[in-house]
């Protein structure tokens, strides 16, 4: 089986060998899968720099989230799962940047058959994401808005979309004007641009209106800026850490209107939440892909011998789509 691993901290293209190694015996509860597709996100490259919550002994495999068909199972896991697809909870406990993966049965959910798996294996970590950002912290009803920044990245289509099923309004901050028309168009409510007359933007878009939640990914003065147009009450949810800075939210907001500021990392409600909990919010993200009311742009598809050309261009920021690796038969003619 063919697996890219990490043998230092650094890099992606520096630091990521692609190589061959024996086929692991299969513990009782393992399966053995055999891979259809799999991302690059940020989180990724964040381990491989060492950056991350999760810090690996190397060599390590290296990937998140992907599906897979089941191809062998340990003596202890249902037969019925032979054959079938299934998505790979991102734990970091097994890489999926390889042809096959070796994983405990607990960390797979059941997939459709009818889906496309590219879109499906990039739900274990963004849609889920977006869909417990939404469900967590407010009680949002339909008509109410939210406001989220970094509105163009691949999280931000989820939102919009998990938000618009809901009957939700979004407000989206962005850098580029090229960005603000991609939101447009995946049906984001409001959008502006992130720039000096930021909060004077937002409350003119908002025209009177006020926000239940922030989503933040970038830190700094955007998240501070949406907070301002909160409801008392409301609550900002910092999810990533895409510039370094600490959410610049006025304490006399948090003291005197009662808003609240949490921080949320997938890993530990996989870690934490009842396993018909994580089956149920998978299986429903699965279904909304195989319906298509679910999906985010595709950029390019690699074969996963030229994981250095899909690294390069995977952390170019001007992408229209998100980058994988695609498996199997077509690795060489489906590009694109």
């Amino acid at each position: 089986m063919r697996q890219l691993q990490l043998i230092a901290h650094g890099e992606p293209s520096d630091v990521i060998e692609l190589n061959t190694v024996s086929e692991p015996a299969l513990g009782q509860e393992d399966v053995l899968i055999s891979m259809e597709a799999a991302p690059m996100n940020p989180s990724d490259f964040l381990f491989v720099r060492g950056m991350y919550g999760v810090r690996p002994a190397f060599p390590s495999s290296v990937g998140a989230e992907g599906v897979g068909r089941v191809a062998k199972i340990g003596s202890k896991v249902d037969a019925a799962l032979r054959g079938k697809r299934v998505l790979i909870l991102p734990t970091y406990e097994q890489g999926t940047w390889a042809d096959e993966v070796v994983v405990p049965v607990r960390n797979l959910v059941p997939m459709s058959d009818e889906a496309d798996p590219l879109q499906l294996s990039m739900i274990g970590i963004n849609p889920a994401t977006a869909y417990l950002l939404l469900n967590r912290y407010v009680s949002l009803m339909p008509g109410d808005w939210i406001g989220q920044t970094a509105a163009n990245a691949a999280m931000g289509q989820y939102i919009v979309a998990l938000a618009k099923l809901a009957g939700v309004k979004t407000l989206n901050v962005v850098r580029r004007d090229e960005a603000a028309e991609q939101v447009r168009q995946w049906g984001g409510d409001r959008v502006v641009l992130q720039g000096e007359n930021l909060h004077k933007d937002i409350e003119e878009a908002l025209d009177g209106k006020k926000l239940s939640l922030v989503l933040d990914m970038v830190g700094g003065t955007p998240v501070g800026e949406l907070a301002k147009s909160l409801k008392p009450g409301g609550s900002i949810v910092v999810y990533a850490l895409q510039s370094g800075q600490f959410p610049a939210v006025s304490p006399g907001d948090l003291i005197y209107r009662g808003l609240s500021l949490h921080g949320f990392w997938l890993i530990n409600w996989i870690r934490n939440a009842p396993r018909i909990e994580i089956k149920e919010v998978y299986q429903k993200l699965g279904d909304l892909v195989a319906d298509g009311s679910l999906s985010a742009a595709v950029e390019q598809v690699y074969p996963l011998d030229q994981f250095k050309e899909a690294f390069k261009q995977s952390l170019q920021s001007n992408r229209s789509g998100k980058i994988l690796f695609k498996f199997g038969a077509t690795d060489e003619t489906d590009r694109g």
